[in-house]
């Protein structure tokens, strides 16, 4: 995929290239305090098992198949590169059908997760408005990008049915750079006419839902507001399609020193440090790693320990530097910068603040505005 990107006025055209990696060695589970675990030690798994379920309802599946290890509080399986699994008996044909509980009902069974809550939750709460932001969080990130290119027409169909199930209008919005989309939606959208459309200009920070929120629907609660990105619509889609949860996402990994930019279809659980190392070949000695923003400055002390979940989006990587941090100058770039016009250079951190990263990105004297550094 090419794609003409702007971010902080700086025009590029990027060629990025789709990859995946769906056998690893092994995957980890790391249960917490209060999860019930399905599986024990020496157990054989396969494929969408059930292997734990958070007090919440969140549902953790086996992404491969193969042997358990359950000690020192990590559930190991090793792949047998069988890809042996169990099939649903739930499966849709035509999603469009389904009723209100019906879609309750696949997304509690599967326990599917959006921000780290259940969907089913969401949905039960009494919203007055449904956004799919289907940009993408962070700079330099194409996860959305691509899985939405892939999957256009169910996942509009989708937006369209859980529109017409709870009763709420439903809002679809699109960066402006994403050509193949915005093209392909504008002609899908010809079947879907009650889907509120918007093609939004800016590529940050329009993409984080509060500033969304304020700025394109400012006379609503964000609170009253379903947003939904690309991926849990896609594990709606799946749940209410197959009766399966999904079992990989899309990571964006960022090779700097070779000017790579990959989209990489991973299976939960997987090892970051597995597929750079692995699929990437990338050498990460005298590296730099950060995960999902860069300009938070936040580096990865150890990308073997980082298990691939939905909260790794993107992974910059870039040649070890020592930046020098020193005084504040009082330039004021940080206070400008700021989406929300709060003041960075408050002792503690404003409750407002969305953790952009802006004031660490502009800061000439590499102070980490956001974190626990200031004094």
């Amino acid at each position: 995929m090419e794609l003409v990107y702007n971010f902080n006025n700086d025009e590029k055209t990027l060629e990025i290239e789709k990859k995946e990696y769906l056998s690893p060695k092994e995957i980890n589970i790391y249960p917490k305090e209060g999860d019930s675990i399905y599986i024990n030690d020496g157990s054989y798994v396969y494929i969408n098992q059930l292997i734990k379920e958070s007090p919440n309802g969140i549902k953790t599946y086996a992404t491969i198949s193969g042997d358990v290890t359950y000690q020192d509080g990590v559930i190991k399986i090793t792949n047998d590169n069988t890809d042996s699994e169990f099939v649903s008996e739930s499966k849709n044909d035509d999603v469009s059908i389904l009723s209100k509980e019906e879609i309750l009902n696949a997304c509690k069974e599967l326990g599917i997760d959006y921000e780290n809550k259940s969907i089913y939750d969401k949905l039960v709460n009494n919203y007055n408005l449904i956004v799919v932001n289907a940009m993408d969080v962070e700079p330099y990130q194409f996860n959305n990008n691509y899985k939405f290119e892939e999957n256009s027409k169910d996942l509009i169909k989708t937006i369209d049915l859980l529109s017409k199930r709870f009763n709420i209008n439903a809002h679809l919005l699109l960066n402006k750079y994403d050509d193949n989309n915005v093209n392909k939606v504008n002609d899908l959208l010809k079947e879907y006419p009650d889907i509120n459309f918007k093609v939004v200009e800016e590529t940050y920070p329009y993409t984080i839902n509060k500033i969304v929120a304020n700025r394109l629907f400012p006379e609503k609660k964000y609170e009253n507001i379903l947003f939904l990105d690309t991926f849990a619509l896609y594990k709606i889609f799946r749940a209410l399609r197959d009766g399966l949860p999904a079992a990989s996402r899309y990571i964006t990994v960022i090779d700097e020193e070779n000017n790579k930019f990959y989209v990489i279809d991973v299976k939960y659980g997987t090892s970051l440090g597995e597929v750079i190392k692995e699929l990437l070949n990338i050498d990460l000695s005298n590296k730099d790693v950060y995960l999902n923003n860069f300009m938070r400055k936040v580096k990865c002390p150890n990308v073997d320990n980082v298990i691939i979940s939905d909260n790794i989006k993107t992974v910059f990587i870039y040649n070890s530097s020592d930046e020098i941090v020193s005084k504040c100058i009082k330039c004021g770039k940080c206070v400008d910068i700021c989406p929300l016009g709060i003041n960075p250079l408050e002792k503690n951190l404003d409750p407002n603040c969305i953790r952009c990263g802006l004031c660490n990105y502009v800061c000439p004297a590499n102070i980490n505005l956001i974190g626990k550094e200031k004094e």
